[in-house]
């Protein structure tokens, strides 16, 4: 029996029959920054995700910026987005919207990005794409309610990356701290409930996933783990033969990061040093500059900073470490010491979400003195840590690249949007 087709699947049906017309599908890409320059874990992952989606679809940009300069930024000639638009949203609002939320129940962490013209302009813009892929939690809320195909690009379950950081014990733990408490609770009930909204969601870890929907099988059909990858063009193998440098790298604007880089420096890099002296440790990425200099204050730690090339910033690295005490998901550290020939140590929460082979492709140690050890013995034993240097790279070669990673949620978005039109049909 043939049922009955509502005004609104005729309107979406006659819209996606003219689409067929054109010789390339359209999606919305929804950002709660703006992606440009392409530095930090969150920017490098929706880039990636709409650089692989650009060759099969024609895409549009829609972003929140938070300074009238990032405003006018010049877009990249990379040929990801066909078109580009971008909201202003100041962050003296943002404030403004966390301080009227707190008495309900949304989260912060959505509240901050909230704004009437960007989610206005996201409905408009739906009517003329095919589907929209939303970046974060923090602009489902833009289209959430609207008509149309949706995806959720969900990333990392942020409430576990908050319960963790409650449960941990860190002497550099601040204000965040009290925030996230409050935050808990609320984030974990949104992510929960977002899903239904959307089409399909993404997140890059199975513990993730099992930490929101183990108990919620159907809402767990409804969420696919798409792991991070790693642009192997733009990080050149190279192992270095010579005993160097420890490098470091991650965003340490956030409190991750940052706790592992203070905990690096100030336990375990001293015990490195009393076998070899004049070892440094070079901590690579955005930090604040109180930060930075309360970790300068440390012997043998040099902080780099923000760069733009990854690969020079690291040259004459021996081996690089993620001593990761906090936080959720995959880590693109990780992947980035992989595919430069850096040996890597990691603790276990720096090792979710990866299948490489720990004493082969890696080294994984939790307690402070054996992370220590591991790495004194790679920058001791040379020819040992090359062959690690070479199975790492061989297992992001095969295992991590965006392109093999994302083909899934490439696939996904396609067949959502099929089967959903076939349904009208009959």
């Amino acid at each position: 029996m043939r049922r009955t087709v509502c005004g609104h699947e005729i309107q979406w049906f006659i819209f996606f029959i003219i689409k067929k017309k054109n010789s390339m599908k359209s999606l919305l890409i929804l950002t709660p920054r703006f992606p440009y320059p392409v530095i930090g874990g969150d920017r490098l992952r929706i880039y990636q995700v709409c650089k692989v989606l650009s060759k099969t679809y024609r895409l549009t940009l829609l972003s929140l910026c938070e300074t009238k300069e990032e405003l006018a930024m010049p877009i990249p000639s990379d040929g990801v987005f066909s078109s580009v638009e971008r909201v202003y949203l100041p962050r003296w609002r943002s404030l403004i919207n966390c301080l009227f939320t707190l008495p309900s129940s949304v989260p912060l962490q959505v509240a901050y990005y909230f704004s009437k013209e960007f989610s206005k302009r996201a409905v408009k813009l739906m009517e003329t794409h095919d589907g929209v892929l939303a970046h974060l939690i923090r602009t489902a809320y833009a289209v959430e309610n609207a008509r149309g195909f949706k995806f959720l690009e969900m990333t990392d379950a942020i409430s576990l990356n908050y319960r963790r950081v409650i449960e941990a014990k860190s002497s550099t733990h601040d204000i965040r701290n009290a925030i996230y408490k409050v935050e808990a609770s609320r984030v974990r009930r949104y992510e929960e409930l977002v899903v239904d909204k959307f089409d399909m969601s993404f997140l890059v870890s199975d513990i993730d996933k099992a930490f929101l929907f183990s108990e919620s099988p159907e809402k767990a059909q409804k969420v696919k783990v798409c792991s991070n990858g790693v642009d192997l063009s733009c990080l050149n193998y190279h192992f270095n033969k010579d005993s160097g440098d420890i490098i470091f790298i991650g965003n340490m604007a956030s409190l991750q990061n940052y706790d592992a880089a203070f905990f690096m420096a100030s336990e375990i890099l001293p015990l490195v040093n009393k076998r070899f002296p004049h070892v440094r440790l070079r901590l690579i990425g955005r930090i604040p500059q109180d930060k930075k200099l309360e970790l300068e204050k440390f012997i043998n730690v040099d902080v780099t900073g923000e760069v733009h090339i990854i690969s020079l910033a690291a040259k004459g690295g021996a081996v690089g470490v993620c001593p990761l005490r906090l936080g959720a998901g995959v880590q693109n550290k990780v992947l980035e010491y992989m595919a430069l020939g850096l040996p890597v140590v990691t603790t276990t929460l720096g090792f979710e979400g990866f299948a490489a082979v720990p004493g082969k492709d890696l080294i994984v140690q939790d307690d402070v003195i054996l992370f220590a050890n591991a790495i004194v013995d790679i920058i001791a034993n040379r020819d040992d840590s090359e062959k690690m240097a070479i199975n790492a790279r061989k297992y992001v070669e095969r295992e991590h690249s965006w392109d093999s990673i994302l083909s899934p949620m490439c696939q996904v978005i396609d067949t959502t949007i099929k089967s959903k039109v076939d349904k009208i049909l009959t």
